[in-house]
């Protein structure tokens, strides 16, 4: 039980530290998307792509309709009241240029421009989206990570019951089998016996007729 309690307390800080380090990792930043360059932000996840793209879309959902393929997104009119009480136009594209570092940029259209200057409050509030998502991405991951291992232990402990079934089977097939060997050990003996008093009986047999055969001489 302490050790237990120990793990999950270390568990708990690692995730606070790790939330920390992501929000720190968002910045600034200009991307091309099909030919055309966008200003916004960018936020760095060690989450690999595959999952952090499936964990973004899921996310932006609760902003309006997301259109998404092969990593990139876009809301045509987005719902975001913290940057804008006007609709956003949201463009953004999850893609890794380094194993274990994923990248999230995100660019939001608001009023006639781009949100990128770091002194404005839109991009204050573009932050926030982007640390709150790196928070969200993060439990998603563990959990994913949680489940895939219990799903392994899951698959490790049936394979371990199913051997122990089928060699359970293979014992009791055995034991079968020698019961069977041992009856017919059993009547191999009583037979066995039969056939050697029969012997005996007929060599009392063969003396007394050899007895009575004459002499020659």
């Amino acid at each position: 039980m302490k050790f237990r309690i120990t793990y999950l307390l270390a568990m708990i800080l690692t995730s606070a530290f790790s939330f920390q380090s992501y929000g720190q990792s968002v910045f600034p930043a200009k991307q091309t998307i099909d030919k055309k360059e966008y200003l916004g932000l960018t936020l760095s996840n060690s989450v690999p792509e595959k999952y952090l793209s499936s964990y973004w879309e899921t996310y932006l959902e609760k902003f309006g309709k997301v259109k998404g393929k092969r990593g990139l997104y876009t809301i045509e009119k987005a719902g975001i009241p913290s940057v804008s009480s006007n609709p956003v136009q949201l463009t953004s594209q999850v893609n890794s240029e380094q194993k274990n570092q994923s990248k999230v940029f995100l660019a939001l259209y608001v009023d006639g421009s781009y949100v990128g200057n770091y002194s404005d409050q839109t991009y204050k509030a573009a932050e926030s989206i982007l640390k709150e998502f790196s928070d969200y991405a993060s439990v998603r991951e563990e959990a994913r990570q949680a489940d895939e291992a219990f799903t392994a232990a899951e698959k490790s402990y049936q394979k371990q019951q199913k051997d122990i079934e089928e060699k359970t089977k293979d014992i009791e097939k055995g034991e079968k089998k020698l019961a069977e060997l041992r009856a017919e050990v059993e009547k191999g003996k009583t037979d066995s016996a039969q056939s050697l008093l029969d012997l005996q009986n007929k060599q009392k047999a063969l003396e007394t007729i050899k007895a009575k055969i004459p002499s020659l001489k």
